[in-house]
């Protein structure tokens, strides 16, 4: 009988997942649900829906995880402090197709600073407003461990928008699904 019941409560997580895909329901990180919010940063003309659950990385926690000058504007991060997301701006105006340039210039870069570091996979598409994007991912080292990083580049009218997002190398399969939707859904105010 305790069989029954466990395939019943299996069943039952996977129809309350197949609900919740999308950034307006939530996506599922591992057991927790994860919803979203919109917001405006006016500093960088864009819209995001970002994690309920994260907050805005306190400026101490900033200096030590991301210590250099150059380090990202904004970044949200999880309660522990593993899984972040940050975006910044570069005041660069590119033509149509120039992002794919400038993403294989960012992982010279990359290689350059770190030689071990191997590209995994890399891909181009477009957010939901149409933006062009370029992206890809490496296995990286940090204070807290082994991780897993993607890049994201979004050509914008104006700028080229430049998002990271770090999370522990174990929690790569809940994170990237919802790190795709979330870039995707980038929105450069009008």
């Amino acid at each position: 009988m305790d069989y029954l019941d466990e395939e019943l409560l299996e069943a039952k997580r996977e129809l309350e997942r197949q609900r919740h895909t999308t950034l307006e329901t939530g996506i599922y990180a591992g057991e927790e649900l994860i919803t979203f919010r919109r917001i405006t940063l006016p500093d960088l003309c864009a819209h995001l829906q970002i994690p309920e659950q994260f907050i805005v990385m306190p400026e101490e926690i900033k200096r030590v995880k991301y210590p250099s000058v150059n380090a990202p504007k904004f970044i949200i991060t999880s309660l522990d402090s593993t899984v972040n997301i940050c975006v910044n701006l570069l005041p660069v105006v590119l033509e149509e197709g120039q992002i794919k340039t400038m993403s294989l210039q960012f992982q010279t870069a990359l290689k350059n600073l770190n030689p071990s570091i191997v590209i995994k996979r890399q891909s181009e598409g477009r957010t939901e407003q149409g933006n062009e994007l370029e992206w890809f991912d490496y296995k990286g080292y940090q204070l807290d461990g082994q991780s897993y990083n993607r890049v994201y580049l979004i050509k914008m009218r104006k700028y080229v928008m430049h998002g990271m997002f770090s999370c522990m190398q174990k929690a790569e399969n809940d994170w990237e699904n919802i790190v795709e939707k979330f870039f995707e859904a980038v929105e450069e105010e009008l």
